[in-house]
């Protein structure tokens, strides 16, 4: 009961915090302009698929096209702040407030009132997660697409993606409210670490791969040879000539895609650590149009980071909190 108590009170809070609205409907409104602007793009490529599905030249487009690059970078900047917005001040706002030690006096404990503070955030976030997919199927349904079982999946995995990562920052934002002292030093914590794994990770992970792989291969694409104005096509494929460029730029194409594939074998590690990078790879997984330049097709690696991180901050948060002296 001490657990429920505590979860709906937080929910109650959280959903009623000028903050949390103000920055959930910036975030949706955002989001909401790319979604119409992907839903149109979405039902062009579907016409036209439905118009050519016969020849069998134009393969399906995905129904997660219609959040867009910009729509989930909305979602990746202000989802992010949302989440740490709801986080940094959750127990340095009650020791600065003298009501933990009330709230320990009653039949409540430590880990009952640090469960339930993360159950009633992670409703709320469930709530904003629920608003940003009913505003992407009532602009799907304005637009005259009814979405089928398939795409109702995708959509349904896609935000299973974007709460995992609310949460991620949420407990980022959590373990800052109790290692530090008081809300502003929890809140330059918080933000310090979005930070460094939004930002400074991935830029890191460049200049590491540059620095361990060297530069790019000193070589010129082979220039192909000359073709005579009444020469015929096939001929000139049979050429020796021709057959010599031919083997020369696959030379030159393999040896580049080595070079870029041992750069991103690099970038990839430091990749995993980046709750943003593993956000946008898991979601274009879910397209067969990505929005990842160079993604990989393996993200095993990415799921078990993206997995892993909040639920580190989460245990060092549960394990300090226990441990608190609250005076």
């Amino acid at each position: 009961m001490g657990l429920l108590i505590v979860a709906k009170k937080e929910f109650a809070d959280q959903i009623t915090s000028r903050r949390f609205i103000a920055v959930l409907a910036i975030m949706l409104i955002f989001s909401a302009i790319s979604f119409y602007q992907g839903v149109d793009e979405f039902i062009r490529q579907y016409r036209m698929f439905e118009t050519r599905a016969v020849s069998g030249n134009i393969p399906k487009p995905s129904i997660i096209q219609i959040f867009g690059f910009f729509g989930s970078a909305g979602i990746l900047t202000f989802g992010g702040i949302l989440g740490l917005l709801m986080g940094f001040d959750l127990i340095t706002k009650e020791k600065e407030s003298g009501s933990l030690k009330t709230l320990l006096s009653h039949p409540v404990f430590r880990d009952q009132i640090i469960n339930g503070k993360a159950l009633g955030a992670f409703a709320a976030l469930c709530i904003v997660v629920a608003l940003t997919l009913t505003i992407a199927l009532g602009i799907l349904t304005m637009k005259g697409f009814i979405p089928s079982l398939d795409d109702l999946t995708a959509i349904l995995k896609f935000g299973l993606i974007t709460l995992a990562y609310f949460f991620t920052f949420f407990s980022i934002a959590l373990f800052a409210s109790t290692v530090a002292k008081n809300s502003s030093s929890s809140l330059l914590i918080a933000f310090g670490i979005f930070l460094i794994l939004s930002m400074a990770i991935p830029m890191m992970g460049t200049l590491v791969a540059q620095a361990v792989v060297g530069s790019p291969p000193n070589i010129e694409p082979p220039m192909p040879p000359p073709i005579q104005a009444n020469e015929n096509p096939a001929d000139l494929e049979k050429s020796p000539e021709w057959q010599e460029y031919q083997r020369k730029m696959q030379e030159y194409e393999q040896r580049m895609n080595e070079y870029y594939d041992r750069m991103r074998t690099v970038q990839e590690l430091f990749g995993i650590f980046s709750p943003s990078t593993n956000y946008m790879t898991l979601v274009s997984s879910l397209s067969e149009r990505t929005f990842m330049p160079f993604q990989t097709k393996d993200i095993t690696k990415n799921l078990v980071g993206f997995v892993i991180l909040p639920l580190v901050f989460f245990a060092v948060s549960y394990i300090k909190f226990l441990r608190m002296e609250i005076t």
